[in-house]
């Protein structure tokens, strides 16, 4: 998914990111489909009430009205709207002190509109989330909290119906070097029936260790296991 921000690497190395002049917080479809249906209202009433006489301005009126009127209904088409988010303000001041580069950018791309491919759609397909012929998981909301550790917490949660939790865990030692560096991932599975996964992304100090961890359901964290060591550890 191309954001309009910044621009993940398709070989899962730390994130370059290329910054914009501007990002767009309002709805261009929105922006696009009322403009050219008030111009076309318009238009129509100055026709009707002329006895069907049309002037310059009209025929103008008419030639822009319509194909706005039809492009801002193919943008709102393909618009996905910004993801819910939850915060506080201690989450926001420890992200205006700790949060690395690629944090920001994931949290102001996912919280503004955006067209075309889903959010954080390019990252996933590049961590091979994505299963081949099938749509990557689907980002529903965000949190930020401040960590145990002190550190920012970027909290992402997915819908992932095709794909399996045991994927998301034996991809998890590349998950801080592809959105690092100076981040620490946490994985939780919120829900096998809703199939919801949450994968958090924490700053950590220099020289505090970046093995990823997972949340157990009674709130204690452990080193994620790949499935394979999972089940030789459950055969032995």
């Amino acid at each position: 998914m191309d954001f309009g921000g910044p621009k993940y690497k398709m070989d899962a190395e730390a994130g370059e990111v290329a910054n914009v002049p501007f990002e767009v917080r309002f709805s261009i479809g929105n922006l696009v489909t009322g403009s050219g249906a008030v111009l076309f209202v318009y238009c129509l009433g100055s026709y009707l009430l002329n006895n069907g006489q049309v002037d310059f301005v009209s025929t103008l009126g008419f030639v822009y009205a319509i194909p706005a009127l039809v492009g801002g209904l193919a943008l709102k088409y393909a618009e996905l709207p910004p993801v819910p988010l939850e915060t506080s303000a201690a989450a926001e001041a420890a992200r205006e002190a700790k949060a690395t580069t690629i944090q920001a950018k994931i949290l102001s791309d996912a919280t503004r509109f955006t067209y075309g491919d889903a959010h954080m759609e390019d990252p996933l397909k590049a961590l091979k989330l994505s299963p081949r012929g099938m749509g990557p998981p689907t980002l529903v909301s965000l949190a930020e909290e401040v960590a145990s550790t002190g550190g920012y917490a970027l909290k992402m949660r997915f819908f992932a119906p095709n794909t399996p939790y045991r994927v998301w865990k034996d991809r998890a030692p590349r998950y801080a070097r592809f959105f690092g560096p100076g981040v620490r991932a946490e994985l939780k599975l919120v829900s096998v029936e809703k199939k919801l996964v949450e994968l958090s992304l924490i700053t950590i100090a220099e020289g505090e260790a970046d093995e990823p961890l997972e949340v157990m359901p009674d709130g204690t964290r452990r080193p994620v296991l790949s499935a394979a060591t999972e089940e030789a550890a459950s055969s032995a």
